[in-house]
């Protein structure tokens, strides 16, 4: 597609109705790399990140607590203190069901749950490897109960799964974390000490052991993508292994794809060591950041909100409910999602703070939520000093700081309404040439965006 079709396709589209012809070709010349397999996913913007494991016991960060020099000075170090977690591991008040039924009152459409972590700690009663609910639990599957509640709530169904296992140790094999040089895991990132990171061995001979660990990976791959019914999203989450390694790929991505052919995968099946993506619908580069510019194609943002990805303690301050919905508004605006995590307590519940967020998020929905699902992105901050999102004829203005009052729009013409969502006041407007100030209506503040409806 040269760039005249590109640009008219757009246009066709909607997403920039209403534009000069010379204002539309100040839109991104960078085509879309990353196209979802299900179009739900792009419509449906907002999911809810869930981190669980046996960390929570300790109140330490999922994973990476296994290293000494995370959360210093950290009890929970050497690993196999870290790996004791699972004997106290007990959630006798998990009730995911409370969780999906807030989650789908605060407007999320999809979860994504984590079923292991680069611990190897499996959340179900895996045939494969050694360290999952099976030998801690007595068998207990934590993750079906995951799964119902979703269906019985209306959310798709998602799991995270990291390929990466730090506590893999099985007869013949090196040490555990190999191919890490420091079996020890004094050292989360020992590159930046000027250390060498992993083991110094011919990449043929590395290799071999690659095969017996992808054996593994994907055995638990296909347990969680045949056990479970329909499955809509797979996050994975990238390999510790160096450059080199193949790492299968074409392999992983037919497998997934026959057993699951509606699913849609995220784009971090990859080496660390390279961050060359080698699949997925769309892209995850923006983890607890925010892009720099507008990004191509289909893409998702996800951060923590309680400090850590995965439980903190009761003291761990959560950001709060305005943060969620102006990452979500931003988000939508440039034609992303946003996945904000939570990470449950030891006993399985969730604290107040993510019922108190949730309670906030459903009450802004209920007069602001058709400006921010199935709808486009729209053209900021090109034309407007205030994210837009568009649906048909009608575009959102999304004021985000209580000090905005009015938002100026460029290369259009008078509007024939304008209301703000929250009240349904009208809001009122000046046209001078292609341009039109949109003024707030006189109302009480309030922390969160406040969206004007205008429709032409």
């Amino acid at each position: 597609m040269n760039r005249r079709n590109f640009i008219q396709t757009i246009a066709a589209t909607g997403t920039l109705s209403l534009a000069a012809p010379r204002i539309i070709t100040s839109v991104t010349e960078e085509l879309a790399v990353h196209v979802p397999s299900q179009p739900w996913f792009a419509k449906d913007g907002l999911g809810l990140f869930i981190c669980w494991g046996i960390s929570s016991v300790g109140n330490i960060e999922i994973g990476w607590g296994l290293f000494e020099d995370i959360g210093k000075p950290n009890k929970y170090w050497p690993p196999e203190k870290y790996d004791a977690l699972a004997d106290q591991f007990n959630p006798q008040n998990y009730d995911p069901d409370k969780w999906m039924e807030a989650a789908a009152k605060a407007g999320f459409k999809y979860c994504v749950f984590l079923t292991r972590h680069c611990d190897g700690y499996a959340l179900w009663p895996s045939a494969y490897g050694d360290f999952s609910t099976k030998q801690n639990l007595n068998g207990r599957d934590l993750v079906r109960p995951y799964v119902d509640a979703c269906r019985k709530h209306g959310l798709k169904v998602g799991f995270y799964y990291s390929p990466t296992d730090w506590h893999y140790n099985p007869r013949g094999w090196p040490h555990r974390a190999f191919p890490r040089r420091d079996a020890e895991m004094h050292h989360s990132n020992p590159t930046k000490l000027g250390l060498p990171k992993y083991v110094d061995m011919p990449a043929s001979e590395m290799q071999n052991y690659f095969e017996q660990f992808y054996a593994y990976v994907k055995g638990q791959v296909g347990e969680l993508l045949t056990n479970y019914g329909p499955i809509d999203v797979f996050w994975w989450d990238g390999y510790d292994w160096p450059a080199g390694v193949d790492i299968h790929g074409d392999d992983m991505n037919r497998y997934a794809r026959q057993l699951q052919p509606n699913m849609v995968q995220n784009d971090r099946y990859c080496l660390w060591s390279t961050l060359k993506r080698q699949f997925g619908d769309y892209d995850t580069h923006y983890e607890a950041k925010d892009p720099a510019k507008r990004p191509a194609g289909v893409w998702e943002q996800c951060e923590q909100i309680c400090v850590g990805w995965s439980w903190r303690g009761e003291k761990a301050a959560c950001r709060p409910t305005s943060h969620l919905i102006e990452r979500l508004a931003r988000n939508r605006a440039w034609g992303g999602n946003y996945l904000p995590d939570f990470g449950p307590r030891p006993d399985g519940s969730m604290s107040p703070d993510y019922y108190a967020i949730c309670d906030e998020m459903a009450g802004w929905m209920k007069h602001s939520a058709p400006s921010v699902f199935n709808v486009k992105a729209g053209p900021y901050p090109e034309r407007s000093d205030a994210p837009v999102t568009i649906k048909g004829d009608v575009w959102y203005i999304h004021f985000l700081s209580r000090q905005q009052q009015t938002a100026t729009l460029a290369g259009v013409r008078a509007p024939s309404a304008a209301k703000l969502l929250r009240t349904g006041q009208s809001a009122t407007w000046k046209v001078d040439g292609d341009r039109v100030a949109l003024t707030l209506p006189s109302v009480p503040p309030t922390d969160l965006d406040e969206v004007v409806e205008v429709t032409w």
